[in-house]
């Protein structure tokens, strides 16, 4: 894929989803689905687990089960429109991971096969916002936990 030579510096906003941050490999599904909180929509689910080591990494994954999806067209057709989705609107948890340093692995799971990319993009913007806003109290919690700890110390 060739980069357009005709843009700006200005319009450098990253809206990419390399497959460098697509959650791979049994052994990190199996530990997701081991110790994770789950959120959950009408149609979608969205699993995630935090590391306290950076080195973990940020990754998402995206499945369609054949339980609920039969058909590997259709259960093709909503993982794409999942990643396409969550491309699009990965900035809501993207700077927590850069501020906060911690290691950060996330699934949304497909309940429907017949869903619409807008009923999608809805509910992904709904489940990234419930998980935002968890992840803020979290690193609020462990700045009082650490004040208090530091003050314990002195």
């Amino acid at each position: 894929m060739r980069k357009d030579l005709n843009r700006t510096d200005s319009s450098k906003s990253d809206h990419t989803l390399p497959r460098s941050k697509i959650l791979r490999g049994r052994k990190n599904f199996q530990r997701l689905f081991e110790k994770s909180t789950v959120l959950n929509s009408k149609s979608l689910q969205f699993r995630y687990r935090i590391y306290p080591e950076p080195g973990e990494g940020c990754f998402i994954g995206f499945a369609a089960p054949k339980k609920s999806i039969p058909t590997a067209v259709k259960r093709n057709r909503v993982k794409r429109l999942l990643r396409e989705a969550y491309r699009a609107h990965q900035f809501y948890l993207q700077d927590l991971f850069l501020e906060k340093k911690i290691g950060f692995h996330g699934l949304f799971l497909a309940k429907n096969p017949d869903l619409s990319f807008t009923e999608i993009e809805d509910e992904m913007i709904s489940l990234l916002t419930q998980t935002r806003i968890r992840l803020l109290r979290l690193n609020t919690a462990d700045r009082s936990a650490n004040s208090t700890l530091n003050s314990d110390l002195k």
